[in-house]
């Protein structure tokens, strides 16, 4: 009996190394394959380069000064704007500083499971200068428009693209701008969920980031709605996707931490005001 317990002892304990064993055995070849997969994309993207800049030299080079007079001309009207914010804050005596986004230009590295084409492994530069605040979820746009959501996974990012399970996010729809929920649904597919039963919104209406989820700034195009169904006290809307594809290259949205603290002490306030 004595040498049956140890036994048992004997065999849990050894499961139980060979688990932890498996486990960074994972992270390190997760961690090779991604290497590969990146330097693969790097090779492929230095040879159509090398490729563009000897054949199209003389149309990179106009096309390249166009952008960099469209920059400079967005750089000062931003500042224009920038100076505009705080002469105002200053009028109205306000100690509130502008707080913007930061911005990434991210990289599809790989699909995270085959023929699941909604979620996608991300390669991210410079990932020390992005919040690592746990659970934190990042905005991904395309063409100013939504692709959907990423997160921090295990020190990788992982991209939920529109129409996952696990993408959300806040909306508005229509010229009267009524909330809603972006969000997959298992019989209807992406729609937007609880939007008041009034004012109606309209077959055609557009659909926005609201901003109010901290995941996205708001008035970045969703899409269209294309049908509509009233509940008893909600309506719900399909969406027609106005990015619905899988890029190369994406922006990912980092929401600041001193606005995203602002925010959050804002609403905490409210809700302690609410209580008393």
């Amino acid at each position: 009996m004595k040498k049956l317990f140890l036994w048992i002892i004997f065999i849990t304990i050894a499961l139980f190394l060979s688990m932890q064993v498996s486990k960074e055995i994972h992270t390190k070849v997760l961690f090779v394959s991604d290497s590969i997969k990146i330097g693969i994309l790097n090779l492929n993207n230095n040879i159509i380069n090398a490729i563009t800049r000897h054949f199209n030299q003389a149309e990179q080079i106009k096309h390249l000064t166009n952008e960099l007079k469209n920059k400079e001309s967005i750089q000062y009207s931003f500042d224009f704007l920038t100076n505009q914010h705080n002469e105002l804050l200053h009028s109205i005596h306000s100690n509130l500083d502008l707080n913007l986004p930061n911005f990434h230009l991210v990289r599809t590295i790989s699909y995270v499971n085959i023929n699941d084409y909604t979620k996608i492994w991300l390669e991210v530069d410079h990932q020390e200068t992005i919040t690592k605040t746990k659970n934190v979820i990042f905005g991904l746009i395309h063409n100013n428009q939504v692709a959907g959501i990423a997160t921090l996974s295990n020190g990788r990012f992982i991209g939920f693209l529109n129409g996952d399970e696990k993408c959300s996010y806040s909306v508005i729809v229509g010229p009267n701008k009524s909330p809603g929920i972006a969000k997959y649904d298992p019989n209807k597919g992406f729609i937007i969920d609880y939007i008041p039963l009034y004012p109606k919104i309209q077959v055609g209406d557009n659909i926005y980031t609201s901003g109010y989820d901290e995941i996205f700034y708001p008035n970045i195009l969703v899409g269209q709605v294309e049908s509509i169904e009233e509940r008893q006290n909600y309506q719900i809307a399909t969406i027609k996707l106005a990015s619905n594809q899988t890029s190369q290259f994406y922006w990912l949205v980092d929401i600041d931490n001193q606005e995203r603290s602002f925010l959050q002490n804002n609403s905490n306030s409210q809700q302690n005001s609410n209580q008393k």
